[in-house]
């Protein structure tokens, strides 16, 4: 996904913003480091077979990346975001189980990566990895919320999700693609990956709710099986704050 970035960022103020040192910051109360150091992984990711390894973010794309998690934060309500999510990190890159990953998350916290324009990780890649990975931790933290038979039923006839990796073996593999594709569209998918776990395929679903690729709500028009995981989601997500409407998601502004 290429989107054209303007080469000059200013300084945000923003409502819950606060500055604390080595360039980290509070927003609506969670943290947002660009601090790297071994520790913000759990312990057991260290040794193998997960080998967690990374390095910290350049420092000129601090101010980038805080502009991006600023219109990220502020689409979730403060008590959604206060319940769920303690610490968002943002790294150069990580590697898990040898495979290079633009993010992951643990049970409060997410960790993504950006390392530049250049190298792909443009402002709607970033925002859509924040959503995709935070939909994982609301996912886990409300499941009793989420219709799983309805929405495996939406998939076409004899379907099985096929990665026993959770998304490790669709990297690896190079069948991690989030291009929207209309020939997976007619079958209910929005990408490749969303192929690889049921989890996955709401994480697609979720990063374009808050973050529209081009033509999703074209799609969902379009699509039967799209719309109907469309609104299983948005129910999902209005089960845990009233705010999140269909009418909410399609004005949201990117």
């Amino acid at each position: 996904m290429k989107l054209f970035v303007p080469a000059l960022f200013f300084f945000i103020t923003y409502p819950g913003f606060s500055q604390i040192n080595n360039g980290d910051t509070t927003i609506k109360g969670v943290l947002v480091s660009f601090s790297y150091a071994t520790s913000i992984f759990p312990p057991g990711w260290q040794p193998a077979p997960i080998n967690a390894k990374s390095t910290g973010i350049d420092i000129t794309e601090i101010e980038r990346s805080e502009l991006i998690i600023v219109m990220a934060l502020k689409k979730y309500p403060v008590p959604v975001l206060q319940k769920n999510l303690r610490a968002v990190y943002f790294l150069k890159e990580m590697t898990f189980y040898n495979v290079g990953y633009g993010g992951t998350n643990t049970t409060d916290a997410l960790y993504l990566t950006n390392n530049g324009v250049a190298e792909g990780y443009t402002n709607l890649y970033l925002e859509q990895t924040f959503h995709h990975e935070y939909s994982s931790i609301l996912y886990r933290n409300y499941s009793s919320f989420f219709d799983e038979a309805a929405w495996k039923k939406a998939n076409i006839t004899g379907f099985d999700y096929n990665d026993p990796e959770a998304g490790v073996g669709a990297i690896r593999n190079n069948q991690s693609s989030q291009d929207l594709d209309t020939a997976l569209c007619a079958k209910g998918f929005l990408t490749q990956y969303s192929l690889s776990g049921m989890e996955n395929d709401i994480n697609t679903f979720a990063q374009n709710l808050f973050r529209a690729s081009d033509n999703f709500w074209n799609y969902v028009g379009r699509y039967p099986s799209i719309n109907k995981k469309t609104k299983l989601l948005i129910s999902f997500y209005n089960k845990i704050d009233p705010v999140f409407t269909e009418s909410y998601f399609r004005k949201l502004i990117n």
